[in-house]
């Protein structure tokens, strides 16, 4: 008998919210094929356009439709979503549910991950992903066969219909807010670099070394930053993907209206400085997020081959410390 798992994602602003959710799906169904997962969000062509294989045990249903439905004994509820308990407590079987928090980096999260209490028949446990010791970890994949760059520039310019060559320049992926977009595109007009810029779909840049890509599956894009030799990246999810990719990665933080991003920001630094970094990219990813996005942009591209031990040296860490599925199945035995 097929042991089934609800999963519970509100999308509001962010579609990292559904990446995040649909990734783990993936890990969790390519390695028990008993397992079916019913996903409840609200932007079913988000879903679609994330998952484009049709032999996983995954369904999709509207989140508004929720309660018409019995709920299964396993459930994931996503980044705080509020737990509706009179629902719950309206069926008379006991019900494990893991309420994800968001991606964490300061001291306290290990206190908090994993903490548990029971509202009658609901026993709820936090998960909060962090790249800390002694907490959730992230979403990967250590068997993940990346392809080579030759071959998966084939692949994708057939699947996605285009024309990239490899010119030997430093490939750049670039997937950022568009304040930070606005600010930095004059550099990559004027660059020699082959820039690849995400999330922009239908942007008009007539420049040979410059390509507006189209939305990606969850995999093809975790290949392609795979391929890239540095990485721009917005959202938690992007960053984590590029880590573990080994590469040059700049961080765009989601900017907050209480400021809380500069203490994010500050909580990363912190985590990276157990890593050999030195403050020479410390002041860049600070500078990049705080101030000059311009000239910190161009530095990161000018001294990519100086921090790139630093960031094997990370994804070997997280590899080794940081998988989430492991820590998510100790949960659920």
């Amino acid at each position: 008998m097929n042991k089934v798992i609800d999963f519970y994602v509100d999308v509001i602003d962010n579609f990292g919210d559904l990446g995040f959710a649909v990734n783990l799906a993936k890990i969790m169904l390519k390695a028990d094929l008993n397992l079916s997962i019913r996903l409840f969000s609200n932007d079913e062509k988000l879903f679609e356009n994330m998952l484009e294989s049709k032999d996983l045990n995954i369904d999709y249903f509207d989140l508004k439709d929720l309660k018409d439905f019995v709920p299964n004994q396993i459930i994931f509820n996503f980044f705080d979503r509020k737990i509706d308990f009179d629902y719950l407590h309206s069926f008379d079987f006991e019900i494990k549910l893991i309420n994800f928090s968001y991606f964490l980096m300061h001291d306290g999260v290990s206190s908090l991950h994993n903490t548990a209490y029971q509202n009658r028949n609901v026993f709820v446990t936090h998960f909060v992903p962090s790249l800390l010791k002694n907490t959730g970890g992230v979403l990967q994949n250590n068997n993940f066969n990346y392809k080579t760059k030759d071959d998966f520039l084939a692949f994708i310019n057939e699947k996605y219909k285009l024309n990239i060559q490899d010119n030997k320049n430093n490939f750049v992926s670039v997937f950022v807010y568009k304040d930070t977009l606005n600010e930095i595109i004059k550099h990559i007009k004027n660059d020699e670099n082959t820039y690849f810029i995400f999330g922009y779909y239908g942007l008009d840049i007539k420049k040979d070394n410059v390509f507006v890509m189209p939305f990606f599956e969850i995999d093809d894009y975790n290949n392609f930053l795979y391929i890239c030799d540095i990485n721009i990246v917005r959202g938690e999810n992007s960053l984590v993907s590029s880590l573990l990719t080994g590469n040059v990665t700049l961080w765009d933080i989601y900017k907050e209206n209480n400021d809380a991003h500069i203490y994010k920001i500050e909580d990363f630094i912190d985590f990276l400085s157990k890593f050999s970094f030195k403050n020479d990219y410390f002041n860049i990813f600070r500078d990049f997020n705080l101030g000059d996005k311009y000239k910190n942009f161009e530095n990161i591209i000018l001294k990519r081959e100086y921090y790139k031990p630093n960031f094997i040296d990370l994804k070997d860490y997280i590899i080794k410390n940081c998988d989430a599925y492991e820590k998510i199945k100790e949960i659920l035995n």
